[in-house]
C-alpha cells in the first residue's frame, strides 16, 4: 500500500465519505497572490469530505434549524479530528504538512479561510463549485462539510470532474437575500461576480436577531444533486 493509499484508509476508517488529491502546482500563482508566501512549497492538498444528514438539511428549507447547526458544527469537529491524524502521519514519513481548519475566518469582513477548501475539494475531483459557491459533488451535492491538509509529499493527483449545474438556477432563486447572482463558476473571475456577500452577510444578521444564530442554507437544501425524495413528498 503506497503512501497516497493509506492517508485514504486513515480518512475514511476516521469518518471521512469522500478523499482525493490536488496537484497544487499549476495553481501555485494564484495561490501566492491570494496567501502571500505562507503556502509556498505545498504541491498537494489532500481533500476529504464529511457528508451532512440530508433530512436534517432539508429542514432548512421551510425555516432555520438548530439541529442542522448541531450537526453543522459536529462535522466540523471530525474533519479537524481526522486533518490532525493526516497531518501527523504525513510529518511521520518526513513531509511538511498543514492542516486547514474546517471553519476559520479571516479577513476584516470574515469573508474567507486561510485557505479554499473548495478550490483543494474541486482540484482533487470531490466535486464541482456550483453557482451557490459551494463544492457540489455527484453523490451528496452540496450537503457536505470539507477538510483539507496541504503537503509537499509526492502524492498521485486525482483529475477534477466537469461541472454539472448546465441551466440550474434553483439555488439562486431560493436565496432569499438575493445574493446568488445565478454565474457559472469561473477560477478567473472574481467571486463578487457570483455572489454578493454583504447582502447574504445582512441578511444572516437579520437571522440571528429573530433566531438567535446565523444560519441559512436554503442553497445547499434545494439542490438537486444528491437531494432524495421522500414518501410524503408525494413523489
Amino acid at each position: 500500500m503506497d503512501l497516497k493509499e493509506t492517508l485514504q484508509q486513515i480518512v475514511f476508517d476516521a469518518g471521512a465519505d469522500a478523499f482525493g488529491v490536488a496537484e497544487l502546482e499549476t495553481a501555485a500563482a494564484a495561490i501566492h497572490k491570494a496567501y502571500g508566501d505562507t503556502f509556498d512549497g505545498y504541491t498537494r492538498a489532500v481533500s476529504f469530505a464529511v457528508h451532512l444528514p440530508r433530512r436534517v438539511v432539508d429542514e432548512v428549507l421551510d425555516h432555520p434549524s438548530h439541529t442542522y447547526l448541531a450537526y453543522y458544527d459536529i462535522a466540523n469537529s471530525l474533519l479537524n479530528r481526522i486533518g490532525l491524524i493526516v497531518n501527523n502521519r504525513l510529518e511521520r514519513e518526513g513531509f511538511l504538512s498543514f492542516p486547514i481548519p474546517a471553519s476559520q475566518r479571516t479577513g476584516e469582513n470574515k469573508e474567507g479561510g486561510i485557505f479554499s477548501h473548495r478550490m483543494a475539494a474541486q482540484m482533487a475531483g470531490l466535486g464541482w463549485i456550483g453557482k451557490n459557491c459551494s463544492l457540489i459533488s455527484p453523490q451528496n451535492g452540496p450537503r457536505l462539510r470539507l477538510g483539507t491538509v496541504l503537503t509537499d509529499a509526492p502524492l498521485e493527483p486525482d483529475s477534477p470532474i466537469e461541472n454539472r449545474c448546465g441551466d440550474c438556477t434553483q439555488c439562486r432563486d431560493i436565496c432569499p437575500a438575493g445574493a446568488i447572482l445565478g454565474k457559472a463558476f469561473d477560477c478567473n473571475d472574481a467571486l463578487s461576480q457570483r455572489f454578493d456577500f454583504k447582502k447574504c452577510d445582512a441578511y444572516l444578521s437579520e437571522t440571528r436577531q429573530t433566531f438567535g444564530k446565523r444560519i441559512c442554507g436554503r442553497c445547499i437544501a434545494v439542490c438537486p444533486y444528491g437531494r432524495k425524495k421522500h414518501a410524503k413528498e408525494g413523489q
